[in-house]
């Protein structure tokens, strides 16, 4: 039987591998020494993938090489290849083994991974000490894919309207901004005194709903810089760099050269554990569903 192929049925999967690392990289040579190939097969296989999708992935900028926009989506495809790429050996290495299972958890960052799963994940494997766990970081607007494609199999996520999930409400949470502690700052701080201010973006799961909370008073923030980590962000703003905003969960118990004030109007958000709906095909998911 013949089957129809998709465009990127036929494309290296070499160049889908590296993206992900030229991105995080800005080097062809970084990637190809991270693949454990030579950087003309990379070259190669990137030109191939140009060629067969009719779009640029890559252009120079100096002396870096960057993603184009297209560039940058076949980049998250890669990084899904690679995440069920080791899922899968790490299934078999356990069937070998002898375990009994394994359940993948989606985390949307610092808010998730360090306040709310800690405990859950001890509860679960408490209990169920034979079920290998692993847990992803990813972005919240990629994290309601990630559990329709089975990249993870349940997800700490913030509440969505999407009949295709299943949430249990976990926590509540809102945003708060971070300020240098050099002077008196109002009471709370409405999206108008902020947007006088240099402003350092989070590239973390709260970049949706700050922005949000910026366009609906009408103004926009002063980006100068933008950081993932939180660690980064303090930094950025300790050093008089400009101000953030951050979920209330994810600032650290002690945060030395910094002040947090709370937000006017309020930015709530609703934090829950999403599945997709009536997948319980998992033996590991169905008992970590029952732990709730």
């Amino acid at each position: 039987m013949v089957m129809n192929m998709r465009p990127l049925d036929t494309v290296p999967i070499i160049a889908l591998r590296a993206l992900p690392l030229i991105q995080e990289t800005g080097s062809i040579t970084r990637a190809a020494n991270a693949l454990g190939v030579s950087q003309p097969a990379i070259s190669r296989a990137i030109a191939a993938l140009e060629e067969k999708s009719a779009v640029v992935v890559t252009h120079r900028i100096g002396g870096q090489i960057r993603l184009t926009a297209e560039g940058e989506r076949l980049a998250e495809l890669g990084r899904r290849e690679a995440l069920l790429r080791q899922d899968a050996w790490e299934d078999v290495t356990a069937l070998r083994r002898k375990k009994t299972g394994a359940l993948r958890i989606g985390s949307i960052g610092a808010s998730a991974s360090t306040q709310l799963l800690p405990k859950l994940l001890g509860r679960y494997q408490s209990r169920f000490p034979e079920i290998r766990l692993a847990v992803r970081e990813i972005p919240e607007t990629a994290m309601a894919e990630a559990l329709k494609t089975g990249v993870v199999d349940v997800a700490i996520t913030l509440a969505q309207e999407d009949p295709a999930l299943e949430q249990v409400p976990l926590a509540n949470d809102h945003l708060v901004a971070l300020m240098p502690d050099d002077r008196v700052w109002p009471e709370r701080l409405t999206p108008q005194d902020l947007a006088t201010l240099p402003f350092v973006m989070t590239k973390g799961g709260s970049e949706p709903l700050v922005r949000a909370w910026f366009a609906h008073a009408g103004v926009a923030p002063d980006i100068r810089h933008e950081a993932q980590q939180i660690t980064s962000l303090l930094a950025l703003v300790r050093a008089g760099l400009g101000a953030t905003i951050i979920a209330d969960l994810a600032a650290p118990e002690h945060h030395p050269g910094l002040v947090k004030v709370p937000l006017a109007p309020p930015a709530p958000r609703e934090i829950v554990l999403a599945r997709v709906a009536g997948n319980l095909t998992s033996e590991a998911l169905s008992a970590f569903w029952a732990t709730l």
